[in-house]
């Protein structure tokens, strides 16, 4: 029977206040060191979660999420299985090995663990290349509500390549994965209303979506939001907000904006070559909406600006 240290819970609390993190910090490892293995991955996790409250030391991390994998815990399977996915720190990228330690947690019923294993499936990384594995730990990773293998389940699902197509179940994977506020899903819902797969092209809904995408920093939205101002689509022709948009979405590596914007302003290209990377940002009033999703009216403009990105110390919990 797994140790479930009484101290936990309160150690949590307490790492969630700056006025106690300290302290939390101090209980969590004395759970840890006593055996309950809840508290040896939040321990773990703490040594490399960034802006954290502990100086980043991935041996440590790694030292604790072995400890619970060795107790044949799921999320401690899943953690140390992740760091030989991502190869930082003291641990060199190895795929087998981080196949090794998902297939443990997927087995379990890990949801992210499965999604992972599915992932490493479809791509062959670490593991045969086997899409019907894939798409079966995709799936099982759904039913326990996953919104990452919904995502990667419902790109399958709009591809010709795999002869899979069914743009229905994709839709609904990805609205799914929307009402969760799953930000890259607001992207592929509004796509789809764009362009007519999976559901009837209504561009008014496909703004509003996108718009909402860019309250929560999806700059795929940030590029389609601008592309429909720009030219007039589901909202009143704004050819300033529609540059204002996609410049945003450009400078943060989206590259259908830089095409875009390259395709409208021919000169713009070899101005950049030149002058070299440089900010197109320009001054846009501030207007707060309501939740554009469920308006009934076509959206106003809102403020471009992304909002910032929040630096906090958050535990990896899933």
């Amino acid at each position: 029977m797994t140790y479930l240290d009484p101290n936990y819970d309160k150690a949590l609390d307490m790492l969630s206040d700056p006025a106690t993190v300290q302290e939390g910090i101090t209980l969590m490892k004395a759970a840890a060191e006593a055996g309950d293995t809840r508290a040896m991955c939040d321990y773990g996790l703490l040594f490399i979660t960034p802006n954290g409250p502990v100086t980043q030391n991935s041996e440590t991390a790694l030292k604790w999420f072995t400890q619970a994998a060795g107790h044949t815990d799921d999320r401690g399977q899943f953690l140390l299985g992740k760091m030989y996915y991502d190869g930082k720190g003291v641990v060199a990228q190895d795929y087998v090995q981080a196949s090794k330690w998902f297939t443990l947690s997927a087995e379990k019923g890990y949801a992210i663990a499965q999604y992972y294993l599915g992932h490493m499936y479809f791509h062959g990384n670490g593991v045969p290349r086997d899409v019907g594995e894939a798409v079966r730990w995709f799936s099982l990773s759904i039913d326990r509500q996953c919104n990452e293998a919904r995502i990667d389940m419902g790109d399958i699902l709009m591809s010709d390549a795999l002869g899979m197509k069914d743009p229905l179940r994709a839709y609904d994977l990805f609205n799914d994965a929307m009402k969760d506020r799953y930000p890259p899903a607001y992207y592929r819902v509004g796509m789809m209303y764009y362009n007519g797969t999976g559901t009837p092209q209504n561009l008014i809904q496909a703004s509003k979506i996108f718009r909402h995408g860019t309250e929560m920093n999806e700059y795929g939205c940030y590029f389609m939001l601008g592309k429909m101002y720009y030219l007039g689509q589901g909202v009143g022709k704004d050819e300033i907000y529609g540059k204002r948009y996609m410049e945003i979405a450009e400078d943060n590596g989206f590259a259908e904006a830089t095409a875009f914007l390259d395709s409208i302003d021919k000169a713009r290209k070899e101005r950049r070559k030149w002058s070299g990377p440089t900010s197109h940002l320009v001054e846009v009033p501030v207007i707060l909406t309501p939740d554009l999703l469920y308006a009934e009216r076509e959206p106003e403009p809102l403020a471009c600006e992304p909002p910032p990105k929040k630096k906090r110390f958050s535990l990896f919990r899933r």
